[in-house]
C-alpha cells in the first residue's frame, strides 16, 4: 500500500487504475443488442433504453421515451394489471421476474423473459427501476413443440388403443358370424332355402365388415393429414352440407337457423365432413320436424377454460350446433368420441359409431377443442372451439 492508501498489484498498477473510465458500463448497456435494458421512472414511464430494447420491441427512443412500459403487454394481461404488479413486487421486494407473450411496435408478440430490478437513492428510496428483457421466442417455440409432441404421442397412443379394440371385438364380431353361418350350411347343405337364409346373413357380415375397415382406413388418414391451410368462409361450408342433405332435410322437414359464421385458417375437406358429420348426427336422432341451431361467438384471448388443454392466450371461436333430438345422458359425454362406442343399437340408429370420433380428431388437427352435452329426450349441444385467425 502506498502513501495514499492505494494497493498495489505486482506491476505497481492500482485496483483503481484497473477501473473501466467513466462512461464505459454506460456505453456497455447502450450498444449491447442481445436483450433489452429499460430504464423506468417509479411509475413505470421509460426514461432510457438501450439498442437491444429498439431491436428487441421495434420502436425508436423519439418514439417510446415519456410511455409507459405496460405498452409492451397484451390486452388482457393490462386488463388484469400485470405490469402494475410487476413493479409493485419489484418495489416491495427489490425484484420481480416473469414470461409471457409481449407486444412489438407492429403488434406482433414475442415470448419475452423479464426481470424488474428496483433502483434505491442514499436513503434507500426507490427512485426508479431497470427492466431486462430476453426474447425467449426460438426457446417458446422449441418448448411448444416438445409438448405437442408429447401430446400427440399421446393422442396417438389412444388411437392405437382404440384399433387394438377394433381389431378385438368390432372388427372379429362379423367374422365369428360369418363362420358361425358357414357351419350352419354344412349342417343344411341339402336344404336350399336355409343355405340361401345364411347366404345372405354372410353377405351382410361381410359388408358390416367392409363399412368398418373402410371408416377405419378414413379415421387413419385424418391422422396423417398434412394438407396446408387456407382460409375458408364457414358459412359457404354450412350451405353446401345444406346441400348435400336437401332430400332428408326435406325428409325431416328440417329448419336450420345459423348466426353468421366466421372464416377461419384450416383444412376444407376436413371442415366439410366435420359440418357434414354434426348435420347427419343431429338429422339422425333428431325428431320431425328436426331443428337444428348454430350459434357462434368470438371468445377473446385468455378466456378458454383450462380443463380444454389448449392454448391460453389465443382467440377461439365457438361453435355451438343444438338439435331437438332424442339427447343423451351427461355421463356419456366423452364416450360418444370414441370410436365404434355407440349409445344404441345398430338396429335403432344405423351407423358405424365413428362419426363424432372423426369430429373429434379433425376438430383437433386444427388445434381446438370439441365437448358435448345433452339431456335424454331434450336435445343435444356439441361445442367446438377453433382457434380464430392472427
Amino acid at each position: 500500500m502506498d502513501h495514499t492508501g492505494t494497493t498495489k498489484n505486482s506491476g505497481g498498477t492500482s485496483k483503481r487504475e484497473n477501473k473501466p473510465p467513466p462512461g464505459i458500463y454506460r456505453q456497455m448497456m447502450e450498444e449491447i443488442q442481445d436483450y433489452a435494458s429499460i430504464l423506468l421512472g417509479e411509475n413505470g414511464i421509460i426514461t432510457d433504453w438501450n439498442l437491444g430494447a429498439e431491436k428487441i420491441k421495434g420502436y425508436t427512443e423519439e418514439e417510446i421515451l415519456g410511455k409507459s412500459f405496460s405498452v409492451f403487454y397484451l390486452p388482457e394481461d393490462r386488463l388484469i394489471k400485470l405490469p402494475e404488479r410487476l413493479i409493485a413486487e419489484a418495489k416491495s421486494g427489490g425484484r420481480a421476474s416473469h414470461e409471457g407473450w409481449r407486444l412489438r411496435k407492429d403488434g406482433s408478440r414475442f415470448w419475452g423473459s423479464i426481470t424488474i430490478t428496483a433502483l434505491h437513492d442514499e436513503n434507500n428510496s426507490v427512485i426508479g427501476f431497470v427492466k431486462v428483457t430476453r426474447d425467449l421466442t426460438e426457446r417458446k417455440k422449441a418448448e411448444d413443440q416438445v409438448r405437442q409432441y408429447a401430446v400427440d404421442l399421446e393422442a396417438r397412443n389412444r388411437e392405437l388403443e382404440q384399433f387394438v379394440y377394433v381389431a378385438s371385438h368390432d372388427l372379429q364380431e362379423p367374422m365369428r358370424k360369418i363362420q358361425t353361418f358357414i357351419q350352419m350350411i354344412d349342417k343344411n347343405a341339402e336344404d336350399p332355402a336355409v343355405t340361401a337364409k345364411y347366404l345372405e346373413k354372410i353377405d351382410s357380415s361381410a359388408k358390416r365388415m367392409s363399412t368398418l375397415i373402410i371408416a377405419i382406413l378414413n379415421y387413419s388418414r385424418l391422422t396423417n393429414y398434412e394438407e396446408k391451410y387456407v382460409r375458408i368462409d364457414l358459412n359457404e361450408v354450412l350451405e353446401q352440407v345444406k346441400t348435400d342433405y336437401d332430400l332428408l332435410l326435406k325428409e325431416k322437414a328440417a329448419v336450420v337457423e345459423s348466426d353468421p359464421l366466421p372464416v377461419i385458417n384450416g383444412i376444407p375437406l376436413q371442415l366439410n365432413q366435420l359440418f357434414s358429420n354434426l348435420m347427419n348426427n343431429s338429422l339422425k336422432f333428431s325428431a320431425t320436424p328436426a331443428h337444428i341451431r348454430i350459434r357462434s361467438r368470438l371468445i377473446p384471448a385468455g378466456e378458454m377454460g383450462v380443463e380444454s388443454g389448449i392454448y391460453q392466450h389465443a382467440a377461439f371461436y365457438e361453435l355451438n350446433f343444438e338439435d331437438n333430438g332424442i339427447g343423451f345422458d351427461q355421463q356419456y359425454a366423452d364416450q360418444i368420441f370414441i370410436m365404434f362406442r355407440r349409445l344404441h343399437s345398430n338396429q335403432e340408429y344405423p351407423g358405424t359409431g365413428i362419426g363424432l370420433a372423426l369430429c373429434k380428431k379433425i376438430v383437433e388437427n386444427h388445434r381446438g377443442y370439441i365437448r358435448a352435452s345433452g339431456q335424454s329426450g331434450k336435445g343435444a349441444s356439441f361445442l367446438i372451439y377453433l382457434p380464430a385467425p392472427k
